[in-house]
């Protein structure tokens, strides 16, 4: 029989509610087989949501990093090109161009990187500015060669406004940090 620390039965609990709560399409459980048999670069989507608190919206430069058990890591420095999956009613778009983060909106980003060879476990934020931005969640899907998306994450919540300049998210992958959103510092 397997002995599970305080910490990682914490962790699965909340994993698990995590996905009996979320909505119907992050229902799907993350992929968890080997998403590509040799090194190479894979595709994958980066989900966004912006909560609906006031201010929650950032015009400030966004960079995220996740990595998996393994250790393939995925670095994204400036997250552009926004598609806009969700916004809510009424939303304006001054000048026609969509920049992202906007409150109560949910953006998705492609972006390419090394294949992960296991579940997503590791996801950071970094942000470039001085706005205030509270993200409410993350997740990442990959992107398969016929167009299909499968998520390869679990969802992430954040639910708080992320601090300027430094890595901001969360670690399951080695249980660090608990089950709220930490600074990290990553050397190399």
């Amino acid at each position: 029989m397997i002995q599970l620390s305080v910490e990682q039965t914490i962790i699965l609990i909340f994993l698990t509610i995590v996905t009996i709560t979320s909505s119907t399409a992050d229902r799907l459980q993350p992929t968890s087989h080997v998403l590509q048999a040799s090194p190479g670069n894979c595709s994958y989507s980066i989900e966004i949501e912006t909560t609906c608190a006031p201010s929650a919206e950032t015009t400030d430069h966004i960079s995220v990093r996740f990595s998996d058990l393994a250790g393939n890591l995925v670095i994204v420095k400036h997250l552009k090109n926004p598609k806009l999956l969700y916004a809510p009613r009424g939303m304006k778009n001054p000048g026609g161009v969509y920049g992202g983060f906007q409150r109560c909106a949910i953006d998705m980003f492609e972006t390419s990187g090394a294949c992960m060879s296991q579940i997503v476990c590791s996801l950071y934020l970094k942000k470039f500015g001085s706005d205030g931005w509270r993200p409410g969640w993350v997740k990442v899907l990959h992107g398969w060669d016929d167009g299909r998306l499968a998520p390869v994450s679990h969802t992430f919540y954040f639910r708080t406004f992320v601090p300027e300049n430094v890595w901001y998210g969360f670690d399951y992958c080695r249980s660090r940090g608990g089950l709220t959103p930490h600074i990290a510092s990553f050397h190399g």
